[in-house]
């Protein structure tokens, strides 16, 4: 294997290693998930009060439960008895959005909803923390919808013909940067009696752009009128718009991109200002787990 094409193989090599934890990067903006309550198992909020006093007779057997523990004993005497009492609320329309939400192991039959601050005063009771019921086997899915600042690395790009010598080709030049973009997400959250799962299935649109590292040399230059002929490396600047799908962790982006060369020896580059398809491929970290 001579010195160009080990080369070649080890940017190959770090490029997918950069490329897996890249675009699976902490998300910078406003969460909305979306409560359609024209689905049966979102019509329907509940709130939890202990305003419910009840007289409760000497020798009858209650039931309590202490963090985790379940305990019954019974009274010696009549005791009054806080029971907390549960508010049913209907969602009206499609009005009902959501900050944040949190679906854990202590409870897998409640997804409990941050919503959006009412700021009609008749409605500032509902501006606490309510939730939703998930009957056991069953699952609510929610419908949110947030904007992204991410790391993003494009490792392969897809180089049109140039002429009747130069064919259309794979190239692995580095090419980092950051994207922002809009997404929207379908997040599963599913009772499993003692476990609470979820996965996400997701899509976004944003743009790119960063710097991509190029190397030079007789073939990338040859449509220059002085070629380079000794190997050598440039900088260039790269924008590029693209799609990217999630689907449980398993992250693929394509981008239309374009590079614009910095130093000037890329200006002699055979595909500077040219347009390309790039493809990224990640793996979210938070994969594991999953149902």
């Amino acid at each position: 294997m001579n010195t160009i094409t080990r080369k070649h193989v080890l940017s190959t090599v770090f490029l997918l290693l950069i490329a897996l934890p890249a675009m699976a990067q902490q998300e910078i903006g406003t969460n909305v998930y979306h409560i359609r309550s024209y689905r049966k198992n979102q019509d329907t909020v509940y709130y939890t009060r202990q305003t419910k006093r009840v007289t409760v007779k000497r020798g009858s057997t209650i039931t309590e439960t202490i963090g985790n523990i379940t305990v019954q004993r019974q009274l010696i005497k009549d005791s009054i008895i806080l029971v907390n009492e549960e508010v049913v609320v209907r969602i009206p329309g499609n009005r009902w959005k959501a900050g944040e939400v949190k679906h854990t192991n202590d409870a897998p039959d409640k997804l409990y909803l941050d919503p959006w601050t009412f700021s009609d005063c008749d409605n500032t009771a509902l501006n606490a923390t309510c939730y939703i019921k998930i009957q056991p086997n069953s699952y609510v899915r929610l419908w949110r919808t947030y904007w992204k600042w991410s790391a993003i690395t494009i490792p392969f790009a897809i180089r049109k013909s140039l002429n009747d010598t130069i064919d259309s080709k794979v190239t692995t030049d580095l090419k980092a940067g950051v994207s922002f973009s809009y997404n929207f997400n379908w997040e599963t959250f599913r009772n499993r009696r003692i476990e609470a799962k979820k996965n996400v299935k997701g899509l976004s649109f944003g743009i790119g752009a960063g710097f991509s590292k190029v190397t030079l040399n007789e073939t990338s230059t040859s449509l220059s009128e002085e070629p380079i002929k000794n190997e050598e490396d440039g900088l260039a600047f790269f924008i590029a718009p693209g799609i990217t799908t999630n689907i449980r962790g398993i992250q693929a982006g394509v981008f239309y991109g374009i590079d614009f060369g910095l130093t000037d020896n890329v200006k002699q580059w055979n595909y500077n200002k040219k347009a390309y398809w790039g493809i990224a491929l990640g793996i979210g970290l938070d994969i594991f787990g999953k149902i």
